[in-house]
């Protein structure tokens, strides 16, 4: 037995079964030494993991049940987005992607690409930096702060062209403008000939559980201008988003014993 994964797991499945914890709940309800549930609170928490509230809470998230469920998830989200993809590509002629962060890298899950000659076009399953795409700029922007900051401030932001940011508080000051109007864009940020615009599919919570985008050669694709695009993507996420909404599990009806005593006040 490894004694700091032994511990892991113990951590893990409390915050499971009782929800939000404090640090000190954590480790009464454990018995693993406070030093101990900080070190694993905290690498869970900058994984992803964990996530702490603003009362510093943790509880976990949703992207520990994705490891058991990756598969499912996934097909979930490329049924669920798949028709509005094909119809946003149709619509606007350009590159249509679904991106999902996968630790400090966004994954594309689904891409349809354009019928032009000349297009951009990723494969599904390639990586790239969530610091210099659309993609990841809309997840980030809908994600928990510690997530965030994990990603952001505890790491070098790699520069691909001039217009990368790898100032991490100019960074954080372009996610909060993300989260304020709704969508991303990507103005020549991992190449200068591609130009994207992005934006979150969310969960019952408001957090991204990935991002939709639309994608194009800079010579020809220019969504600031053309604010039907960004119309028609943020339709698409919001419909897309409807539907994971309406999967999230719903409290328990109270049975008729709770029902007759809340009804006679006591």
């Amino acid at each position: 037995m490894v004694p700091v994964v032994r511990s892991t797991f113990r951590i893990l499945e409390e915050l499971s079964k009782s929800g939000a914890l404090g640090l000190n709940e954590v480790t009464q309800r454990t018995g693993v030494s406070k030093s101990t549930v900080f070190r694993v609170l905290t690498t869970l928490t900058q994984l992803g993991y964990v996530v702490r509230d603003s009362h510093h809470n943790y509880c976990v998230n949703h992207t520990l049940a994705g490891l058991v469920s990756e598969g499912a998830t996934l097909e979930t989200l490329r049924g669920a987005a798949l028709p509005h993809m094909l119809r946003l590509r149709d619509e606007y002629g350009e590159t249509v992607n679904l991106g999902q962060l996968q630790h400090d890298k966004v994954t594309y899950v689904e891409v349809v690409p354009s019928e032009y000659a000349l297009r951009l076009h990723e494969r599904p399953g390639a990586v790239v930096a969530v610091h210099a795409t659309a993609l990841g700029k809309a997840i980030l922007a809908f994600s928990p702060q510690d997530l965030v900051d994990g990603l952001v401030r505890h790491r070098e932001l790699q520069m691909f062209t001039r217009h990368t940011i790898t100032d991490p508080d100019e960074l954080l000051a372009e996610l909060q403008r993300v989260h304020e109007r709704g969508y991303a864009l990507d103005r020549g940020e991992t190449s200068l000939l591609a130009t994207c615009v992005a934006a979150p599919i969310l969960d019952a919570h408001g957090m991204a559980l990935a991002a939709l985008s639309i994608s194009g050669p800079s010579s020809r694709f220019n969504p600031r201008t053309n604010s039907p695009v960004v119309e028609g993507l943020l339709v698409a996420t919001a419909e897309i988003s409807k539907q994971f909404r309406q999967r999230a599990p719903q409290p328990p009806e109270p049975s008729a014993a709770k029902r007759k005593k809340a009804k006679r006040g006591g």
